[in-house]
């Protein structure tokens, strides 16, 4: 099944129709007989001034649909099963389906767009983030009786049309009621409402002398959001004009044929699509509507008609009005909310509206204004305090607890050190001093004496079995065993060398017999930087398994929770681990490309183009030696390839000097610029003497030092956003971006400038609940179906 869209007003720009008239000489010389002047010069020159005025951008787009849909068939030879159009664009629909020709086609449109370019006083505003019934109980419950909605475009987007300071003015009320955003249109007509009469009066009128054949391919009407009848058409076009344009509902119509997204051609000006991505909004808001209840329809207007044929049989409407329910399919007749979802213990264990968390990013990336607007907002975020200095921990930690209220749920990533065991006892003497209550524990292999110290500082007897941890830890690992370790007793070994050291007390180490180390699980499956590429269908399972032992053995402990972070950056993804018995979910990537994110706009820019397949794996500038690997960005970088070939040079030869001298010479100037000895020289500044002095006896740490001062300058020049070195920049990500970035194409969060991380988790949640209902009606509420 194949279906044509034609975009409407909003879509027009300047240049639109460049090799286009050229092709169709003929028509172009109707179209200028028709309106008088010239349209390719219109189209190609502008200027838009004149091209956004209503009376010439309604022909203009007319004209330039019509000649891209003929262009279209003649190359492709495709024709589509339905076709469509916006508002005035729904011409163009008529005009490929037969049922006008091109000029009297045109005729209709510059008429019609002369009435409503008369029109005066009028304004329009999107609105993001209400349905139609929120937006019908806005103007209700306020009594707007100057606006009305106008132009349902997805199910959450919805254009209201009116008096323009009634329009204005509504902006809070709307806002109030949970619109995210409300945008006033650059438009001077209340365009689909009642306020276009004369404007419909008049071209009824207009209409009158021409003529419309029956359309020889179904177009749906804007008016019905069904396929137009050819003895009401003309009627139909006429109160287009005052009727609102039900663009969503013509979608899920569309949908519940049996179309889908990729069956979807968009035939319009060159450039972004408009309508386009409305159907993948509309898909994963609403879905199709009740084929059952199609098929109803259609049924009953079949009947209708034989009734004006032949009277119809008592007995058979008898048996019409006794038939069976309608079957659901793909509606959401099971209706979720956020607050369905995961485990509300988990929300009431760490003070959280629903079971989300933003994960931590390395060097801040994870800001303190990532992690504060997530507080506000009731969800849980980590700051990343991977690769900062200590008093820059610290002074994030101060601030998070002048600016958060008491109680405000927030956290501080703790990532292993299994080389600098010194840098996790020193968090942990900051995490313990300034009281916080929470940690994500990531890259851990196994438990290690810092851990077990924070754990033990949080620990309280409340009598009768019971202990209670002040301070808790969520342990993101990627595999049972570890989550085994995480999900025990502080090992034994460990705790006789902290109580040889007195790190620990003896009433401490007893405590710490009692409890796991951590209160919940992190699954972590493929994500953004270190990753053991794991996939969340095998290990959820096998972990849930491993929790489930752990609460029989601590059952006087309280719940412990099990999670899912890595590539989650759809609803069908949240909705899929969710189903697999996840208690909270964890997003990471999605999170970098917001305006909170700590990285520079540069990186965000490049993030927020990327596709589910514009990432790789790379080795990790800090345990490269064993093989570790970080998924990172890979479109438009070298970085993946360069970060090879320096591990490659480092399992070849046993220093620098041993590498051929002119591919030395390209690595120092295109990797480095500048020598490897001025890079070594460099790193002796900022290493420990220790380190340097092994350097200087052993050649082969020597260049490990050397190269890993790339990985490390890659990751400050991509925060930085040096573009000199742009091509070089680490960018930790995972294909849950590109998955997002897919899923808001065309909607109000498409560019990043307007993603924050808790409306992302808003939307995420909200998808989430949307798909699982819509998932349940048809395995549950029909016994079957698919869509």
């Amino acid at each position: 099944m194949k279906a044509f869209m034609f975009p409407g007003q909003g879509a027009q720009r300047v240049g639109m129709g460049e090799g286009l008239f050229e092709a169709f000489p003929q028509l172009v010389a109707e179209a200028d007989a028709v309106l008088g002047y010239s349209i390719s010069q219109l189209c190609l020159e502008g200027p838009m001034e004149r091209l956004t005025r209503t009376q010439f951008t309604q022909p203009a787009l007319y004209v330039v649909n019509a000649l891209t849909y003929l262009r279209h068939v003649r190359e492709s030879g495709e024709r589509p099963d339905f076709v469509l159009g916006h508002s005035v664009s729904e011409y163009v629909a008529l005009f490929a389906a037969g049922a006008v020709d091109f000029a009297s086609g045109l005729k209709m449109v510059a008429r019609r767009g002369a009435l409503m370019g008369e029109a005066s006083g009028g304004g329009m505003a999107a609105v993001i983030g209400l349905d139609a019934d929120g937006i019908a109980a806005v103007i209700e419950r306020n009594g707007l009786r100057d606006v009305f909605a106008a132009n349902y475009n997805t199910p959450r987007q919805v254009v209201v049309s009116g008096k323009r300071e009634a329009v204005v003015a509504a902006e809070p009320l709307f806002r109030e009621a949970g619109a995210s955003h409300y945008v006033v249109l650059p438009v001077s007509g209340a365009f689909h409402t009642p306020y276009m009469e004369a404007a419909r009066t008049a071209f009824a009128e207009h209409l009158a002398g021409l003529t419309f054949k029956a359309p020889e391919i179904p177009v749906i009407s804007n008016v019905t959001a069904r396929p137009h009848e050819a003895g009401t058409l003309r009627a139909r076009m006429i109160e287009q004009i005052t009727a609102p344009v039900r663009w969503a509902e013509s979608i899920r119509y569309l949908l519940a044929k049996g179309v889908t997204f990729a069956d979807v051609t968009e035939l319009g000006p060159a450039g972004s699509a408009v309508v386009k991505p409305m159907v993948k909004r509309t898909e994963l808001e609403a879905g199709p509507l009740d084929a059952s209840l199609l098929a109803r329809e259609e049924a009953e207007a079949a009947a209708a008609a034989a009734r004006n044929a032949e009277p119809e049989p008592e007995a058979a409407r008898k048996a019409q009005d006794e038939s069976a329910p309608p079957r659901v399919n793909g509606h959401a007749s099971f209706r979720f909310r956020p607050e369905n979802l995961g485990s509300r213990a988990f929300c009431e264990a760490f003070g959280l509206q629903y079971p989300y968390v933003a994960g931590a990013m390395y060097q801040g990336i994870a800001s303190v204004d990532l992690v504060e607007r997530m507080a506000r907002a009731g969800l849980l975020g980590f700051f990343g305090a991977g690769g900062l200095p200590m008093a820059e921990v610290e002074r994030a930690i101060l601030r998070l607890r002048a600016e958060l209220p008491e109680g405000a749920p927030y956290g501080i990533n703790f990532i292993a050190h299994v080389n600098r065991p010194h840098l996790e006892d020193e968090l942990t003497d900051l995490l313990i001093r300034h009281g916080v209550g929470i940690i994500e524990a990531s890259a851990f292999m196994e438990v290690t004496p810092a851990l077990v110290r924070y754990r033990a500082a949080g620990l309280e007897d409340q009598g009768g079995g019971r202990i209670a941890a002040r301070n808790r830890i969520i342990a993101k690992v990627s595999r049972p065993d570890v989550a085994s370790q995480f999900l025990a007793p502080a090992p034994e070994r460990l705790l006789g060398k902290l109580l040889a050291s007195g790190a620990i007390t003896s009433d401490e180490a007893n405590l710490l017999r009692q409890v796991p180390m951590a209160d919940a699980i992190c699954v972590e499956a493929d994500s953004g930087g270190h990753t053991d590429q794991g996939m969340p269908f095998a290990l959820i399972p096998a972990v849930l398994k491993v929790r489930d032992e752990a609460q029989a053995r601590f059952a006087k402990f309280g719940p412990i929770f099990v999670g899912s972070g890595g590539g989650i950056g759809t609803p069908e993804a949240a909705a899929a681990v969710f189903m697999l018995g996840a208690d909270f979910i964890v997003t990471g990537s999605v999170n970098q490309c917001t305006v909170e994110a700590g990285t520079s706009d540069a990186v965000k820019d490049l993030l927020e183009g990327i596709n589910v397949h514009d990432t790789a794996y790379a080795p990790s500038g800090e345990m490269f030696e064993l093989g570790a690997k970080v998924q990172v960005l890979k479109k438009g970088l070298f970085f993946p390839a360069r970060a090879e070939k320096l591990v490659s040079l480092y399992r070849q030869h046993e220093s620098l000097d041993e590498i051929d001298p002119k591919l030395r010479q390209q690595i120092e100037e295109r990797y480095f610029r500048r020598s490897f000895d001025e890079v070594f020289r460099d790193v002796a500044r900022s290493y420990p003497a220790a380190e340097i002095e092994r350097a200087e006896r052993s050649p082969r740490h020597r260049m490990g030092l050397v190269f890993r001062r790339y990985f490390k300058d890659t990751t400050t020049w991509a925060l930085n956003g040096d573009l000199d070195h742009k091509v070089d920049f680490q960018v930790h990500c995972g294909p849950a971006q590109g998955a997002f970035n897919q899923w808001v194409e065309g909607s109000d969060l498409a560019p990043w400038r307007a993603r924050h991380a808790d409306v992302i988790a808003a939307r995420l949640l909200e998808g989430a609940a949307d798909v699982l209902g819509r998932r349940l009606s048809v395995m549950i509420g029909t016994g079957g179906g698919s869509r």
